[in-house]
C-alpha cells in the first residue's frame, strides 16, 4: 500500500487535470475584471480626463485648445489662487491642530469610568454625524449678525455685536469654528479607540512606579495613540484641504475672497466663469498638495525600525 501511495504522487500530473488546473487560474482572474472595471470607470479614466481636460483652454460651448501647462502658468500669475491656497493652508493648519488638541484632552476625559459617561459621549459625537448642510446652515444662523443667538447674548452682557459672516478676519474664524465644532469628535473617536487598547497591566505598574503624568503619556499611552492620530491627522488634513461645503453655504466664500478655499475657487472657474480647464488644473494643484502632505505625515509619525547591530566580536 505505501509503494501504491508512493507511485501515486510521483505520477505525472494527466493532461485533464492540467487542463483543469489553467482553467482555474483563467476562472480566478477573470473574477477580477469587475472589480478592475469599476475602478478604471469611477477612479482612473475621470483622473486622466480631467488631467487632459487641464491640459486645454476649454469654456463651456467654446472649442477646446491645447495649450499644455497654461493653465497651469496662469494659476502661478493668478492673485486669487494664492489668495486660496493661503486660505486653505490657514484653515487646514488652524482647524487640524485645534481638532487634535482637543480631541486628545476630550478623549481622555471620556476615557473615564463615571456614570453617565455614555450620554457625554452621544453628545459628542452628534455633531460629525450631521449633514454639512445642515451644519451650515445652522451656523449661519448662529453666526447672522442680526438675528443670530451668539451676537444675541454677546449684546446681553454689554458687548457690541460681531460681524462673524461679513468681517475678514471674523469669517475665517468662523469657517474653522464651524469645521472643529464638527469634526473634533471623529478625532476623539479614533483616540479612545488608542485608549482602549492600552493594557492595565501597564498602568497598573505605572502607577505602583509613582511615574508622573507625562511619563504615562509618553511611555504608555503614546505607543497606542500614534497611529489613531496618524489617521486623524490624514483625514482631517485631507479633508480640510479639499474644504468647499462649510464656506459655500456659511460664507458664500466672502467677504471678497477672504473664506475662498481652492476647492471653492475651482467651483467658481467652472460654474461661474465657465473656464472648465482652469476648474481641471485647480483641482490638480489640490490632489498634489495632498498627497505631499500624506507622504509628510506618513514619513514623520510612522516609527523607524531600529538599525541591525552587527556583532563583529571586536
Amino acid at each position: 500500500m505505501a509503494e501504491q501511495a508512493i507511485a501515486a504522487e510521483t505520477m505525472p500530473e494527466t493532461a485533464v487535470s492540467v487542463a483543469t488546473d489553467v482553467e482555474g487560474k483563467w476562472f480566478r482572474r477573470l473574477l477580477f475584471i469587475p472589480t478592475l472595471g469599476f475602478l478604471v470607470m469611477m477612479t482612473i479614466f475621470p483622473l486622466l480626463y480631467s488631467l487632459g481636460v487641464s491640459l486645454f483652454n476649454y469654456t463651456t460651448g467654446g472649442e477646446a485648445r491645447f495649450i499644455g501647462l497654461g493653465n497651469y502658468a496662469n494659476l502661478v500669475t493668478s492673485p486669487e489662487f494664492w489668495m486660496a491656497t493661503r486660505v486653505t493652508l490657514e484653515v487646514t493648519v488652524i482647524a487640524v491642530a485645534i481638532e487634535v488638541v482637543l480631541g486628545i484632552l476630550l478623549g481622555f476625559a471620556l476615557h473615564q469610568r463615571v456614570p453617565g459617561i455614555g450620554i457625554f459621549r452621544l453628545i459628542i459625537f452628534l455633531p460629525m454625524m450631521l449633514a454639512p448642510l445642515v451644519v451650515g446652515l445652522f451656523w449661519r444662523f448662529l453666526l447672522d449678525q442680526t438675528f443670530g443667538l451668539i451676537d444675541y447674548l454677546i449684546t446681553l452682557i454689554g458687548f457690541e455685536p460681531i460681524p462673524w459672516l461679513t468681517h475678514p478676519r471674523y469669517a475665517l474664524a468662523s469657517v474653522i469654528i464651524v469645521d472643529v465644532w464638527q469634526w473634533t469628535p471623529f478625532v476623539v473617536l479614533l483616540v479612545l479607540a488608542g485608549l482602549g487598547t492600552v493594557p492595565g497591566d501597564l498602568l497598573e505598574a505605572a502607577a505602583l512606579d509613582r511615574a508622573s503624568a507625562w511619563m504615562k503619556f509618553r511611555h504608555i499611552y503614546w505607543p497606542h495613540l500614534r497611529f489613531p492620530l496618524l489617521l486623524a491627522l490624514l483625514f482631517r488634513s485631507i479633508d480640510t484641504l479639499k474644504m468647499f461645503d462649510v464656506p459655500f453655504i456659511l460664507t458664500g466664500g466672502g467677504p471678497g475672497n477672504f473664506t475662498t478655499t481652492l476647492s471653492f475657487l475651482g467651483y467658481r472657474y467652472h460654474f461661474q466663469f465657465f473656464q472648465i480647464g482652469m476648474a481641471a488644473a485647480i483641482s490638480w494643484v489640490v490632489v498634489i498638495i495632498i498627497n505631499i502632505v500624506a507622504n509628510i505625515f506618513v514619513r514623520v509619525l510612522t516609527p523607524k525600525k531600529p538599525r541591525e547591530q552587527v556583532d563583529t566580536g571586536l
